[in-house]
């Protein structure tokens, strides 16, 4: 099984061989979900295999890797949110925001994303509400940006000349509303196959990462009263892979070990990537909190909305944690 984060070089082999090439991410549209629709004529007719995600298996991490060519270990900006040492605080990279406000961030986002694009010279296709944002401005730099409103709309912007990338949403937002047990999600998946089924030109279709059903959230203070005076900043990662900044790593790991039992691991967060570059280093907490499968994380003391999520992501079940690509010729 080869990993995500040689997708980018992959790419870039397909689209020096091709005079067009679509490329196409369905986000949260992981591995678990080709199988449940294996027998769909669109995906019967492409050539699939499985890929590993990063972890965390979440957007952030993938697509800085899709755009800057760089795994999420060097890259360093791995979860939703995750501390910006420029800023000296927490921010939501995507969102070019702190973690707690809609304020935009006292940096550039050349300063957030400062790589050259890999997508310098092709065509992007974005979902019309996130086509014109900060961090787009520089991950998607010296590409040519084109809003689209359905999956329909764009698929049929996919034929052009050169390298054509369409990012889609939907899937994932249906999922964290829904569940991706749901028919909502169902129907959301099988519009994404319908509309690409019309599509007869050379094609890479991927996900970033996949889905979980979730039904319990477990409040780490409530657990663990003390647990507010060992942190150093606001949380980040997100409630299936909540991460700490800590004074005291080891104290925090035991007490909540102890405490959450079944119900989540509690480990170093370092001990979870298998190399971590300077950019990942000055960014990533001590702790991160793993719940079991069916259950989030949070802190009482921090209100998150993804407590109202039926679905999500960033843990290291194989429903979060398998891709794939499928390759049209």
């Amino acid at each position: 099984m080869t990993g995500f984060a040689d997708l980018p070089r992959r790419i870039s082999g397909l689209a020096a061989e091709h005079e067009r090439l679509g490329v196409v991410l369905l986000d949260a549209f992981g591995w678990a979900f080709v199988q449940r629709h294996a027998d769909h004529p669109f995906l019967r007719r492409l050539q699939i295999e499985p890929v590993a995600s990063q972890f965390p298996s979440t957007t952030t991490a993938h697509m800085t890797t899709l755009y800057s060519g760089l795994p999420v270990t060097e890259h360093g900006l791995y979860e939703w949110r995750c501390y910006e040492p420029l800023v000296g605080d927490v921010i939501r990279p995507l969102r070019f925001a702190l973690a707690d406000s809609d304020d935009p961030l006292p940096i550039t986002p050349q300063q957030l994303f400062p790589w050259p694009s890999t997508v310098a010279g092709a065509t992007a296709l974005q979902p019309a509400a996130i086509a014109d944002t900060p961090y787009g401005s520089a991950a998607l730099a010296g590409a040519t940006i084109l809003p689209f409103e359905t999956i329909e709309a764009g698929v049929a912007l996919l034929d052009r000349p050169g390298l054509t990338y369409l990012y889609w949403d939907a899937i994932d937002a249906t999922g964290h509303r829904h569940g991706p047990s749901s028919e909502a999600f169902v129907a959301a998946s099988l519009r994404a196959l319908d509309a690409l089924a019309s599509v007869h030109t050379p094609l890479l279709v991927t996900a970033d990462h996949g889905q979980i059903d979730v039904d319990k959230t477990d409040h780490l203070d409530l657990f663990w009263s003390e647990l507010p005076r060992h942190l150093t900043r606001p949380p980040a990662g997100s409630a299936r892979d909540l991460f700490l900044h800590v004074d005291d790593p080891d104290l925090v790991i035991d007490e909540l070990s102890a405490r959450l039992e079944h119900r989540a691991q509690v480990v170093r967060a370092d001990t979870l990537f298998d190399h971590i570059g300077p950019r990942l280093r000055e960014r990533l907490a001590d702790v991160c909190v793993l719940p079991a499968p069916g259950r989030m994380v949070g802190l009482t003391s921090v209100p998150s909305p993804e407590s109202r999520f039926k679905g999500h992501h960033g843990g290291l079940t194989p429903e979060e944690a398998e891709t794939w690509i499928g390759l049209q010729a």
